[in-house]
C-alpha cells in the first residue's frame, strides 16, 4: 500500500495565505462587532438621551400646567412646539401639547383653532392614544357642548396608563366640569371628589374649579374661601382675582370693592387678562353699574360679557339674565334665554321672571304655580310677585324661604322689609329700609318700601298690651312728609316706579279738600303709573275708578271696560260701570239703560262684591226700570242693617216718592235727618226739597236745597258727582224761588270745589246768566268748553250767551255743536228748540 501523504507535496506557501486569510476575516468581523457594538451603544445613548429630553419636556410642561394661568399655558404650549421639532410624531408630547392647549381653550377662552387643531394630530392613531391625548378629546368636546360625547370618552380615560401625564388627576377637573355643565349631574359627588385631590394636588385648576362648584352649590363663603387659598397660592393668577369679583356680584356684596378690581383688571393694557376672565371681570363691573343706577352703561358692560361666556358658565350667564331682568329689558333676557339653551325648568323659571320685570305679576304667578315650588327661585318669584300685588300675608312665607336658600339677595331684604311694614313692625321695617336705601339707593323698590313703612307709621300707632296696632285718626305728618319724599326718589331711581307714583297720588289726594286744582295733578300721576307698568292691572283699576270719582265718567266707563276681563281685577270694576250708567240715566245724560247693566252686576256678584253694594245697585237700577216696590224692599233691607246708611236713605225717599206716597217719603226724611250727625245731612235736605218743589211749595223747597247745599258742601271727601248734582238741585230750586244771587254763589262755590269739571263751570255760567253777569256767564261758559269739548250742555250755554250779545253765527255753531253731541240723549228737545229759535 502506498502511503498517500508521504507522496502529496505540502503547500507551505497557500496554508500560510489561509491562515493570514482567516486571521483578517476574524479582525474584520471583530472590528465590525466592535462598530456594531458602538453604533448600538450609540444609538442606546442617542434614545436614551432623547427619552431624558422629552421627560424633560414633560417635566416642563408638568410644572408650567401646574400653575394654571393662561400665560403659563400659553408658555408651556410654546415649549412643546419646540419639542416636538426635536421629536416629531412624539405620542406624549402630542398628547400634552393637546391637553395644554384645551385646557387654555375650556378654562380661559383661548385659542379655540389651536386647541382643535392639536387635538386632532392626536386622534388620528388608535395605537397611540395616551392619556393627555384622550382627556384633550373630553374637553374640547366638553367645550363645545357635545356632554355625551365627553361623558363617554372620559370614563375610557380612567382604566389608561397617566404615568406620563403632565396632569395626572385632570380627569377629576373634567369631570367637575362636566358635572357643572351636565344638569343631571351629582354636583355634590364632583365638590368630594376634588375637595379630595386637592389635598395633594397642587393644581391651581382643580382648586379654583372647587371655588366654582361651591359657588354653583349655592355656598357663597365656602367658594370665596376656597378662592383664598388658591389666590395664596398663586397670586400672579388674575383669572382668580376675576372670579372673586364675579362671587361677589353674583352674591351682591362688597360692590364697591368688585368696582376696584374690575376696574383694575380692564384698565388699559396694564394686565394681559384672558378671554373668559376678561368677561367675567367685565360682567362684574355691569352689575356694579346695573346696581348704581347707570342701567345703560352697565348692561352694554353685561351684553360685552354675554359673547365671551362659554355655554357651560352657568353662573355667568344666569348673573347677565338677571341684569337683564333688573334692567327692564324683557326683549334681550329672551334673546339669552334661548341662546344659553336652559332646561326645564331653568327656562321656564327665567320666562316667568321675565313676565313679573315686565310688570305681568298675574301672567307670572300663573306661570310659577305650575313649577316645582321646591325650586329656591320659584319661591323667590312668587314672594317677590306677591308683594307686587301687595298680597302680604301669601308673600311672607315665601320669602322667607328665599332668604334661607338663597341667602344675602337684596330684593329679598327689601321686600321682607315691605311686608314687616305691613304685617309686624312698621318702625322696625322704617329703620331696615332707611338703610337699604342708604346703602343701596338703586336696589329694587328700596324708595318704594320706605315710602310704604312711613306711611304705615303715619296712620298707625302702638295699641293696646296686646301689642296691635291702631290706625290714627289722622295721618303723623312728619312721617307722611317722610314717605312723600321717599316717593319722589323712588319715582327718580327705580326703573318701574308704577307704585310709587300710585302712593304720591294717594298722598296728593288727601289734598285735595284744601286745594281742589290737585285734582289734575292726582289724575296725572295715576296716568303715570299705569304707564310705568301698564301690564299689573291694579294702576290702571285706581285710575279709572278714580276718574269716576271726580266725575269723568265717560272717560271712566272706557278704561273701566278695557279692564273688566283682565285677570286680578275685582268687583269694584263691573260694580262701577254699573253705578255709572245708572248715574248717567238718571241725571238725563242718556235716554236708555245700558244694556251691559245686569252683566256687570252679575260680575260684581260672582266677584265677591259686598251685598250691601249689590243690593243699592239693583235697587237703582229697578227705579230706572219703573219698579219702585221691588226697589223700597231692597232700600229698607239695608237701612234695617244700617240706618246711617245715606245712599240708602236718599234711593229709599226717592223710590216712595215713585210710589206717589209722599207722606211716606217725609218721613223717611225725618227719619234719615234724626239718624245721621247733622254734617251728614245734606242729601236728605235735597231730597226734601224735591218733595216740597212737587209739592208747589217753592220757597220752602229752595230753603231746604241752600241748606243742603251748604252741609253737603262743608262735608269731606264727597265724589264730584254727588257735589254736582247737588249744586244743579240747588240752583234749580233757589232759581224757581227767584233766589238767583244765592245761586249765583252756589255756582262759584261748585266751581271752587270742582275747577277742573266741565259741568261746574256750566252750572255757573247758568247761574251767572240769571243774575244779568253776562260778561261773567260767558267767561264760565268759554271754561266749560275748554274743560270738555265734548260737553253739549257746555256748548248750549255758551251759544245762549253768544245770543245773548248778538253773535249769531257763533250762537248757532254752539248750538249745533251741542245738537250733534247731545244727539239720543233727553236734552236732545232742548238743543233742537234752542237752534230753532235762531
Amino acid at each position: 500500500m502506498v502511503d498517500t501523504q508521504k507522496t502529496q507535496p505540502l503547500d507551505l506557501i497557500g496554508d500560510i495565505h489561509a491562515q493570514q486569510r482567516r486571521k483578517l476575516f476574524r479582525r474584520v468581523a471583530l472590528i465590525v462587532a466592535l462598530f456594531v457594538a458602538l453604533l448600538l451603544v450609540a444609538v442606546a445613548l442617542k434614545l436614551l438621551a432623547d427619552r431624558r429630553d422629552r421627560d424633560r419636556c414633560l417635566d416642563d410642561a408638568r410644572d408650567g400646567f401646574t400653575l394654571g394661568t393662561s400665560a403659563d399655558l400659553s408658555a408651556v404650549g410654546q415649549g412643546l412646539d419646540l419639542c416636538l421639532e426635536e421629536h416629531e410624531g412624539d405620542a406624549l408630547l402630542l398628547g400634552a401639547r393637546a391637553l395644554t392647549r384645551a385646557q387654555l381653550l375650556a378654562e380661559f377662552g383661548e385659542g379655540s383653532e389651536a386647541a382643535h387643531a392639536a387635538v386632532d394630530a392626536v386622534t388620528g392613531d388608535p395605537d397611540a392614544a395616551t392619556h393627555d391625548g384622550e382627556l384633550a378629546q373630553v374637553i374640547v368636546d366638553l367645550d363645545d357642548g357635545n356632554l355625551s360625547a365627553a361623558r363617554d370618552r372620559l370614563t375610557t380615560i380612567e382604566a389608561m396608563d397617566d404615568s406620563h401625564s403632565i396632569a395626572p388627576n385632570h380627569e377629576v377637573w373634567v369631570g367637575g366640569m362636566l358635572a357643572i355643565a351636565d344638569p343631571e349631574a351629582d354636583l355634590d359627588a364632583a365638590i368630594d371628589e376634588l375637595a379630595a385631590t386637592v389635598e395633594d394636588d397642587p393644581s391651581i385648576s382643580i382648586r379654583r374649579l372647587l371655588a366654582t362648584l361651591y359657588m354653583h352649590a349655592g355656598d357663597g363663603s365656602a367658594a370665596l374661601e376656597e378662592l383664598g387659598r388658591a389666590r395664596e397660592q398663586s397670586r400672579a393668577h388674575l383669572g382668580l382675582a376675576a372670579d372673586e369679583a364675579l362671587y361677589n356680584a353674583l352674591l351682591r356684596q362688597k360692590l364697591p370693592g368688585v368696582a376696584d378690581v374690575a376696574d383694575q383688571l380692564l384698565e388699559g393694557d396694564a394686565f394681559e387678562l384672558a378671554t373668559r376672565d376678561r368677561a367675567h371681570a367685565t360682567l362684574a363691573r355691569g352689575v356694579v353699574r346695573i346696581q348704581d343706577g347707570e342701567i345703560e352703561i352697565g348692561m352694554k358692560a353685561v351684553d360685552d360679557a354675554w359673547g365671551a361666556l362659554p355655554g357651560w358658565d352657568k353662573l355667568s350667564r344666569t348673573l347677565a339674565l338677571e341684569m337683564a331682568m333688573e334692567a327692564g329689558d324683557g326683549e334681550r333676557a329672551r334673546r339669552w334665554i334661548d341662546e344659553a339653551g336652559l332646561r326645564a325648568p331653568e327656562s321656564d323659571i327665567y320666562e316667568a321672571w321675565v313676565k313679573l320685570v315686565e310688570g305681568d305679576v298675574m301672567g307670572a304667578l300663573e306661570d310659577l304655580a305650575k313649577l316645582p315650588q321646591e325650586h329656591p327661585q320659584v319661591a323667590l318669584l312668587q314672594g317677590l310677585a306677591l308683594v307686587e300685588q301687595n298680597r302680604w300675608a301669601e308673600a311672607q312665607p315665601w320669602l322667607e324661604r328665599a332668604d334661607k336658600l338663597l341667602p344675602g339677595r337684596i330684593d329679598v331684604e327689601v321686600a321682607r322689609a315691605r311686608v314687616e311694614a305691613q304685617v309686624g313692625d312698621p318702625e322696625a321695617a322704617q329703620r331696615k329700609l332707611e338703610a337699604l336705601a342708604e346703602e343701596e339707593p338703586f336696589a329694587p323698590r328700596a324708595w318704594t318700601g320706605l315710602g310704604e313703612a312711613n306711611l304705615a307709621v303715619a296712620w298707625t300707632k302702638p295699641g293696646d298690651e296686646d301689642g296691635q296696632r291702631v290706625r290714627r285718626d289722622e295721618p303723623d305728618a312728619t312721617a307722611l312728609k317722610e314717605a312723600r319724599r321717599a316717593f319722589k326718589w323712588a319715582v327718580q331711581r327705580e326703573r318701574m316706579p308704577a307704585e310709587a307714583y300710585l302712593q304720591l297720588a294717594e298722598i296728593t289726594e288727601r289734598k285735595r279738600a284744601d286745594d281742589p286744582q290737585l285734582v289734575t295733578e292726582v289724575v296725572d300721576l295715576l296716568a303715570k303709573a299705569v304707564a310705568a307698568n301698564p301690564k299689573l292691572p291694579r294702576y290702571a283699576e285706581r285710575h279709572a275708578l278714580y276718574l269716576a270719582e271726580i266725575g269723568r265718567q265717560v272717560e271712566a266707563s272706557e278704561k273701566l271696560e278695557a279692564l273688566l276681563d283682565r285677570p286680578g281685577v275685582g268687583y269694584q270694576v263691573p260694580l262701577s260701570l254699573a253705578t255709572i250708567a245708572l248715574r248717567r240715566f238718571e241725571e238725563r245724560e242718556v235716554s236708555t239703560l245700558d244694556e251691559d247693566l245686569d252683566r256687570w252686576i252679575e260680575l260684581a256678584e260672582e266677584r265677591h262684591a259686598p251685598k250691601r253694594d249689590l243690593d243699592l245697585v239693583r235697587g237703582r237700577a229697578l227705579l230706572a226700570r219703573e219698579k219702585p216696590d221691588e226697589a223700597l224692599a231692597l232700600f229698607q233691607g239695608i237701612l234695617a242693617t244700617d240706618e246711617t246708611d245715606i245712599d240708602a236713605r236718599v234711593f229709599q225717599i226717592r223710590a216712595l216718592m215713585d210710589k206717589r206716597d209722599r207722606d211716606a217719603a217725609l218721613v223717611a226724611v225725618r227719619a234719615g235727618i234724626g239718624a245721621l250727625p247733622r254734617n251728614e245731612t245734606g242729601r236728605i235736605f235735597l231730597e226734601w226739597a224735591q218733595i216740597m218743589s212737587r209739592g208747589g211749595k217753592r220757597r220752602v223747597a229752595g230753603s231746604h236745597a241752600k241748606t243742603g247745599w251748604s252741609r253737603l258742601s262743608e262735608e269731606t271727601g264727597v265724589p264730584i258727582p254727588i257735589l254736582l248734582w247737588a249744586a244743579d238741585e240747588a240752583i234749580y230750586h233757589l232759581g224757581r224761588d227767584a233766589k238767583p244771587k244765592p245761586a249765583a254763589s252756589i255756582g262759584r262755590e261748585i266751581t271752587a270745589l270742582a275747577p277742573t269739571h266741565s259741568d261746574a263751570w256750566v252750572l255757573r255760567a247758568n247761574a251767572e246768566l240769571r243774575t244779568n253777569r253776562g260778561s261773567d256767564a260767558k267767561a264760565s261758559a268759554e271754561k266749560a268748553v275748554e274743560l270738555d269739548p265734548n260737553n253739549p250742555r257746555a256748548h248750549d250755554i255758551l251759544g245762549q250767551l253768544y245770543l245773548r250779545f248778538g253773535r249769531k253765527a257763533d250762537a248757532k255753531a254752539s248750538f249745533e255743536k251741542a245738537l250733534e253731541l247731545g244727539e239720543g240723549t233727553p236734552r236732545e228737545s232742548d238743543y233742537k228748540k234752542n237752534l230753532s229759535g235762531l
